[in-house]
């Protein structure tokens, strides 16, 4: 790694010291043969052979990695696919620093922190059947294809590179700043520097694929059948049950997997399946032990020692849509923000979970433990709802998914409206139909929505749930508020490189936000989850949760 100016080691550092300042992860992995630092650390040598089961309760809505946006879809996809970078294979802190996947090394970055130079490892290839090595060119089709398809949620991650609104507009038949130079070699332009880029081009949504298998199932058929380059390869999806991976033959790492396969049971719910984990029939709970079981597996010295707990850096919100009345009516917005009792939904989550009064979580940067905004007093709520017209209340829908404790949740929320006359029916979907609805204009009143960190640094808070870009169908700006003001800030943040003058800018983007209340912060989640008996090598990530090629079967 050379030392320059504009090079990787100095974006590097940068980044390095925003995740520092205020990355608070607390990663706990007990038993299941895992450390609290890495899962190499275990006295136990993995094993090869056999299969694991990861129980969830929702389903994938695709495994397209151009498409899909939701947790399940990339815990699964990230044993699939694979991109550039990675995150260490680490827990805690450790874990949130970046590595080379298919890259041979970390980018050269010149140009004032414009120009980043990829070299690419040589003889890597694509799963079966395609059996082929992967090039320059194929990252390429890749990053063009998830750029142009009509349902990419995130193509405004990248518009800053050179040339990608072009492309999107039709006006050109290529992104001109993302370069082949050679088969192992890759160039991307940015109209500006943006610190968070790296992190940004590890997400899923830069995943390499093969155009002729893209092209052969198309893009409404590639994401039932998916092909990457990663440590496993798909088999089948029986829609409602299950979806099961295989070991990928011509994985690059040397003797990994060490699983000859994963199988992902879908519709068991937390309660379902902490049993039949007892039962040995699952092996790691993908939605977490249910809060009200957690006491009691922790008194119990047989599984006491395989829950893994960490604190995730995730919000759960309460969205309201503003071109719904009277959410429209900043009084309105700020009543509810006053009128939820938090403590209330720590209880009903056993204790599972931190109230949040704040934007930015614990462990992302910019957030401030001592900051406080809103809180519960139901007597100013009534004040502002009365001062905006509505002395009486008024009446709406709060939506909601099936997936516990999503219901819980809202029934408390919908107790704590009513008690300063705002009448709330609710109604309760599956998690696949929820995240559609909950992005479209005129669809949904209300909901309560979980945005989990992509990458560390506040820019993944704040342009994905507040920007104008993603206050559309298919975005993840469920409240369809945006400010000109907040759009100005978010121009002015993205191309700074001083990181501390940066973090300022992104302290008063949280502060204009909660001004305008345009969502009600309720809490920052605590992951308790489990693996069996049979599970060697297990750890929580801070990124993806979970890591199965670093597992093995006992």
């Amino acid at each position: 790694m050379k030392q320059r100016a504009s090079s990787t080691f100095l974006i590097t550092l940068v980044l390095t010291v925003l995740v520092t300042l205020a990355l608070l992860v607390a990663s706990v992995a007990a038993g299941c043969g895992s450390s609290s630092t890495s899962p190499t650390a275990s006295a136990e040598k993995p094993k090869a052979g056999g299969s694991l089961t990861l129980a969830y309760q929702s389903e994938p809505t695709t495994l397209d990695p151009a498409i899909a946006y939701n947790i399940v879809d990339w815990e699964i996809e990230h044993c699939v696919y694979e991109g550039l970078y990675r995150y260490a294979p680490k827990s805690g802190a450790a874990g949130e620093q970046l590595e080379p996947a298919l890259a041979a090394a970390m980018p050269e970055i010149t140009n004032g922190g414009r120009t980043y130079i990829i070299k690419l490892k040589h003889g890597v290839k694509f799963q079966p059947p395609v059996n082929r090595e992967v090039t320059a060119t194929d990252f390429k089709y890749s990053f063009e294809r998830m750029m142009k398809l009509p349902l990419a949620p995130a193509t405004y991650f990248y518009t800053d590179v050179v040339g990608a609104d072009a492309y999107q507009a039709g006006k050109a038949a290529h992104i001109a700043g993302f370069k082949v130079l050679d088969p192992y070699t890759i160039e991307i332009d940015l109209k500006t520097p943006n610190l968070a880029f790296l992190n940004i081009l590890t997400m899923e949504f830069c995943d390499v694929v093969p155009k002729e298998w893209a092209e052969k199932w198309g893009p409404k058929n590639f994401g039932r059948h998916p092909l990457g380059t990663g440590p496993f390869m798909f088999d089948h999806w029986t829609p409602g049950q299950e979806i099961v991976l295989k070991r990928n033959p011509n994985y690059r790492e040397p003797g990994k997997p060490y699983l000859d396969g994963l199988n992902f049971a879908l519709s068991l719910s937390p309660q379902t399946a902490l049993l039949q984990l007892q039962r040995g029939e699952v092996d790691v709970l993908g939605d977490r032990v249910p809060p009200s079981d957690i006491p009691r597996v922790l008194a119990d010295p047989t599984w006491k020692k395989y829950v893994s707990t960490q604190d995730k850096v995730s919000i759960h919100y309460l969205y309201m849509n503003v071109h719904f009345k009277p959410f429209d009516n900043l009084r309105v917005r700020q009543a509810l923000s006053w009128a939820i009792n938090r403590d209330k939904l720590i209880k009903l989550l056993g204790g599972q979970a931190r109230p949040l009064y704040q934007v930015y979580p614990p462990g992302m940067p910019g957030y401030q433990p001592d900051k406080k905004w809103y809180g519960y007093d139901p007597a100013k709520a009534k004040q502002l709802l009365a001062q905006a017209g509505f002395p009486n209340g008024f009446s709406t829908t709060l939506y909601t998914d099936n997936v516990d404790p999503d219901p819980k949740i809202m029934q408390s929320i919908q107790a704590d409206l009513a008690a300063i006359g705002v009448q709330a029916t609710i109604k309760t979907t599956s998690n696949e139909t929820f995240y559609t609805l909950q992005s479209m204009l005129d669809k949904t009143p209300a909901g309560d929505f979980l945005w989990s960190m992509d990458y560390p640094d506040p820019s993944d808070w704040i342009i994905p749930i507040f920007s104008k870009s993603n206050a559309v169908s298919g975005g993840m700006n469920s409240s369809h508020w945006w400010d000109p003001q907040l759009e100005k800030m978010i121009v002015t943040a993205q191309a700074m490189t001083d990181p501390q003058a940066r973090l300022a800018l992104y302290d008063q983007m949280q502060a204009y936000i909660m001004s305008q209340a345009p969502y009600v912060t309720l809490y920052s989640p605590i992951m308790t989850t489990m693996c069996s008996k049979n599970v060697g090598g297990f750890y929580l990530h801070p990124v993806y949760d979970f890591d199965p090629v670093e597992y093995w079967r006992k």
